[in-house]
């Protein structure tokens, strides 16, 4: 899909550490946790558009581990949660990418919806779904990748 000489850089906005978000053995980028949220109230859908309401959503606050930490941790026990990554993209025509949910993240029970993104979305978000185990995750943290299609 992407017929030009368009590169993940490119796309990508708001990278928090470069060296880390674009491993140089692989063709992909890591995106990286901002904000978690649950829904608190439902949204709506209908036929024609005109009643769609969006979830309200409740972000959580992150907790220091220990009092020196620079940044804190969300721990979230099993269910559904909305995520909004640091990250946003800046699509250009004829070029489309696959979001993923990183292996490292679904061998610890979490998974989201793989997404072909081909349209401007700053920041980028996703649902996540954490299985019974739970999972405590650090601000910042490494969640999804994305490749150009």
């Amino acid at each position: 899909m992407a017929r030009n000489n368009t590169t993940l850089k490119d796309i990508l906005q708001n990278i928090i550490h470069e060296e880390t978000q674009f491993p140089e053995d692989r063709n992909v980028a890591f995106l990286t946790v901002n904000q978690i949220g649950r829904l608190t109230e439902p949204g709506a859908l209908d036929f024609g558009g005109s009643e769609y309401t969006e979830a309200e959503v409740e972000w959580i606050v992150p907790e220091v581990r220990n009092e020196d930490d620079k940044y804190g941790w969300w721990e979230l026990g099993e269910g559904s949660y909305r995520i909004q990554f640091n990250e946003g993209v800046e699509m250009p025509d004829d070029t489309g990418m696959l979001l993923q949910t990183w292996e490292k993240v679904r061998k610890n029970g979490v998974i989201h919806p793989t997404e072909v993104i081909t349209r401007t979305r700053n920041p980028l978000s996703t649902h996540i779904y954490v299985g019974e185990a739970g999972i405590g995750i650090k601000e910042n943290a490494r969640l999804s990748e994305v490749r150009l299609l």
